[in-house]
């Protein structure tokens, strides 16, 4: 399958479908142990497994396409089953990148890694995912275009940074969102 490019609206429309087809509420945090079963009721291929921490290096987490299988450090899913911010943008992290159909072995890990300053296709896919995680965890819509970035911490359970940069998105966005509203449906 061939990477695709996708604009940030188009990550965030579909990051929002995705969350909706889910089953969240607009309104509500994203809890990873309903997150988890849903995808795994909706997709009966998707898995996950959690394995010791360090098995994976200093990745935070991977995401396996051939596989289909997403892995979890134990201190990662436990800090993301407590409601911690960055373990659960790391979980949608990783979601992202399945539910966008980027193709390898995928890690999270500190952003700007030595694959990610050779390849142009990784850069972009995980820019995608960071992109997919933000707005699958809060949503794009125009109650939460109100809130403010520690309102968004609060009701989303993400961390105060995650919030400020989203928060700067969700106000820099209003024309992608008028175009792309404009120009019809997404293929989701």
């Amino acid at each position: 399958m061939r990477h695709a490019f996708l604009t940030d609206a188009q990550i965030d429309a579909r990051a929002l479908a995705h969350r909706r087809g889910l089953g969240f509420r607009d309104d509500e945090a994203v809890e990873v142990a309903v997150l988890l079963a849903r995808l795994k009721a909706r997709y009966p291929e998707f898995s996950y497994e959690r394995v010791l921490d360090g098995a994976l290096g200093e990745a935070e987490a991977q995401w396996d396409s051939q596989a289909r299988r997403l892995l979890l450090p134990e201190a990662v899913f436990q800090a993301a089953e407590r409601g911690e911010g960055r373990a659960l943008m790391t979980v949608a992290h990783e979601i992202g990148h399945a539910l966008l159909g980027h193709e390898g072995s995928l890690n999270r890990g500190p952003a700007g890694g030595r694959a990610e300053r050779v390849s142009a296709k990784l850069r972009s896919m995980e820019y995608q995912a960071r992109r997919y995680a933000a707005a699958f965890l809060i949503p794009d819509t125009p109650a939460v275009r109100r809130l403010d970035a520690t309102a968004l911490s609060e009701r989303y359970r993400v961390s105060m940074s995650a919030a400020i940069v989203r928060h700067s998105e969700l106000k820099s966005g209003e024309s992608a969102r008028a175009l792309s509203s404009r120009q019809g449906s997404l293929d989701l």
